[in-house]
Formats: structure tokens, sequence, C-alpha cells
């Protein structure tokens, strides 16, 4: 069972790499990381995972960030 605050977390980090993906000309990682950094971290980082899969959840969301 996941919580409800780790899947509202995925859903808005979700969201922001669309819009950076979408926005951003150049896909280098020196443009991207800052964004990265910037917008997407501070959610991964004030969600605290309660279950296994809230982990796996956040995580998942986490390794999505190279493929920009």
């Amino acid at each position: 069972m996941k919580s409800w605050q780790s899947v509202l977390t995925a859903q808005e980090t979700n969201r922001i790499l669309r819009c950076i993906k979408s926005s951003v000309a150049s896909r280098s990682r020196e443009g991207i990381l800052p964004l990265y950094s910037a917008l997407v971290r501070p959610h991964l980082e004030s969600c605290v995972p309660q279950h296994r899969k809230d982990m796996d959840l956040l995580e998942w969301v986490q390794r999505k960030q190279p493929l920009l």
C-alpha cells in the first residue's frame, strides 16, 4: 500500500520533469541538472516514505531524471 503523500509527490515531480523536458532546448546534463536540483529534488526530499512501496516509487521517479 502506497501512502497518498508519496503518490502525490511522484505525480508532482513527474509533471515538473515533463515541463523541463518540453521547455528546455538543450538536453545536455549541464543544462538539466541545475533545474532538476532546484525544482524536482526538493519535492522528493520533502516526502518521508512510510512503506517500502513508497520508497520504490520515489526511487523510480529519481531514476527517470537521466532519461530527460
